[in-house]
């Protein structure tokens, strides 16, 4: 019996250490995002990709370029197993780039 149960609670363990455990509700916020991200497209503005989106960024950067032109980066989680988000690149207001940003750099 003590055998038995050794071995099942070492089973148990292998089978945890190899899931990913995934909150519930990080998971369908991720999976909303991504449904509205996929009806973005490049040239839209910051208040329609806010419209579409139903919110602001989750996180914000924003910087000028050399010639004057603003660029503003907004990021949404979109993939919280894979650990990825999507930023949406704005330059002068408008959309010229839709990327997966990975959480870490791969080295």
């Amino acid at each position: 019996m003590v055998l038995k149960r050794a071995a099942f609670l070492l089973s148990a363990l292998l089978f945890t250490t190899s899931c990913v455990v995934v909150p519930l509700s990080a998971a369908r916020d991720a999976a909303s995002n991504q449904r509205k991200i996929n009806r973005l497209h490049l040239g839209q503005t910051l208040a329609e990709v806010e419209k579409t989106m139903g919110k602001g960024p989750e996180r914000r950067s924003t910087r000028l370029r050399y010639d004057g032109l603003s660029i503003e980066e907004w990021s949404y989680l979109t993939d919280y197993i894979h650990r990825s988000d999507t930023t949406i690149t704005f330059v002068g207001g408008k959309v010229e780039e839709i990327r997966v940003t990975p959480w870490v750099e791969k080295d």
